[in-house]
Formats: C-alpha cells, sequence, structure tokens
C-alpha cells in the first residue's frame, strides 16, 4: 500500500511538470471547436470541413506530441540539475522510472478517449442538423452491418487497439533506455546522443524481426486476427519489462538513490 501511495506521488508529480503543454492543447483543441460550432450555427459548410480537417490534423500531432514529451521530460531530468534531484529522493529508480512510464501511457489513453469523445460529438451534430449527412449515415450504418456480417469480433477491436496503446508505451520504454544508456554508462563517449538515437532504431527494429520471427505475417491470422495482435502485444510487453528494468538498473549502477 505505502508503494502505491508513493507511485501515485511520483505520477502527480508528472502530470503537475506537463500540466502547461496539456492547458496549450485544450485550448487548441477549444479554439477549434469554436470554429466548428460557429460554422455549425451559421451554415457555414466550408469553415465546419476547415475545423474538422484542423482538428484530426491536431488529433495526430497531439498524441505524438505527449509520447515526444515524456521522452523529452525524462532526458531533461537526467541533464538538468533541478530535475535531476528527483534521482535523489527516498524513492526506488524502479519506482521513478514506474511512474514516468505509467503516466506517459496514461496521458496517451485519456488523450485518446477525449478525442475520440470530441469527433462523436461533432460527428453527431453534423448528422442532426445537415439532411445531406443522412447519405453519409446511411452509408456508415450500411458499412456497419457489412462490418458485423464479415464477423468482427470485439476481441478483435479490443486486441488492434490494446496493441497500438502497448506500441506507444513500449517506443517511450525503449527510448528511456536508450537515453539512460548514453547518460550513464556513455557519459564521457563522444557522439553520444548519435550512438542513443542508432540504439534506439536498432532495438525496434530487433522487435520488428522477433515479432515476424515468432507470429509471421498477420494474413496468416485472417480466420483469428485477435491471437495475431495478442501475440504481438504479449511480446511487446516483454520489450516494455525488459527496457524499464534495464533503465532502472542503470540508473542504480550509475545514480544514487
Amino acid at each position: 500500500m505505502q508503494w502505491v501511495k508513493k507511485m501515485l506521488k511520483l505520477m502527480k508529480y508528472e502530470f503537475r511538470k506537463q500540466a502547461f503543454s496539456k492547458l496549450i492543447i485544450l485550448i487548441l483543441v477549444g479554439l477549434i471547436e469554436i470554429l466548428f460550432f460557429f460554422g455549425v450555427v451559421t451554415d457555414n459548410e466550408e469553415m465546419i470541413a476547415v475545423a474538422m480537417g484542423f482538428l484530426a490534423i491536431f488529433t495526430g500531432g497531439a498524441l505524438f506530441f505527449l509520447a515526444f514529451e515524456s521522452i523529452l521530460t525524462y532526458s531533461n531530468d537526467l541533464k538538468q540539475k533541478s530535475s535531476y534531484m528527483l534521482f535523489l529522493t527516498p524513492n526506488t529508480s524502479y519506482s521513478i522510472v514506474g511512474a514516468k512510464v505509467l503516466s506517459a501511457g496514461l496521458q496517451i489513453i485519456l488523450a485518446g478517449i477525449v478525442f475520440f469523445v470530441i469527433f462523436a460529438i461533432n460527428g453527431g451534430v453534423l448528422i442532426v442538423k445537415y439532411d445531406a449527412i443522412a447519405e453519409v449515415k446511411k452509408m456508415i450504418l450500411q458499412l456497419a452491418d457489412q462490418f458485423f456480417q464479415l464477423k468482427i469480433r470485439f476481441t478483435d477491436i479490443a486486441s488492434v487497439v490494446g496493441q497500438v496503446i502497448i506500441s506507444w508505451i513500449s517506443t517511450i520504454t525503449v527510448a528511456f533506455f536508450s537515453i539512460t544508456l548514453s547518460t550513464t554508462f556513455l557519459a564521457n563517449k563522444k557522439f553520444k546522443g548519435m550512438v542513443s538515437f542508432i540504439i534506439f532504431i536498432v532495438l525496434n527494429v530487433l522487435y520488428n524481426k522477433i515479432t515476424d520471427l515468432i507470429l509471421g505475417d498477420v494474413t496468416k491470422y485472417s480466420a483469428n486476427v485477435s491471437t495475431y495482435f495478442i501475440g504481438n502485444s504479449i511480446i511487446l510487453l516483454a520489450a516494455i519489462i525488459l527496457t524499464y528494468m534495464g533503465t532502472a538498473w542503470m540508473l542504480d549502477k550509475k545514480v544514487s538513490v
């Protein structure tokens, strides 16, 4: 129970450090939504299209930024003295790194849910207001009917969504591992930044090779797609655990916590 409290406290610290960027994202989303609803109220279809286009582009950019910001924050924690003090607190390196990974993953999940809800609300507003979009609604319903006729199960959808989320988290932990290696054991080496980036690329390529070797091509699983993505997620989880443990171990060896 005490360990959980410490983790929650560390995660709260991570959220607080990155709160300003989340505020900026919310403000920008709010401005896009104001543009969208102004277009709806004034029947300006061009403005609506522009707003939805901006929202689609911004969604992808925001999700990418959230993952990148977590990596950048961790890198700064190892470089800046004020942030570096975190590793001198009475917390194990495993708790500190774990809190960073969990907070990064949670941010991505929550952001994905928020953007999904926004798109659902906007889509519902358009369907209710415009008769012309009734045809689009009809087409969507037909596609949905065909979708279920293909017997695509909920487990297939859940396995794909889960694999995407775990893949994002894996990318973050691999980046943490690479950054930690360059700032600890490779601290006095030339071109340590480049070496860190190369390690990051190599580890991701290695993961893909291992996945192909164990699971083979996804087309082999047409009868049960979820099997492939669940297997993929298991391999990713193994990569997450290994890179997480490796990161914490290096911090234990090179940083007094």
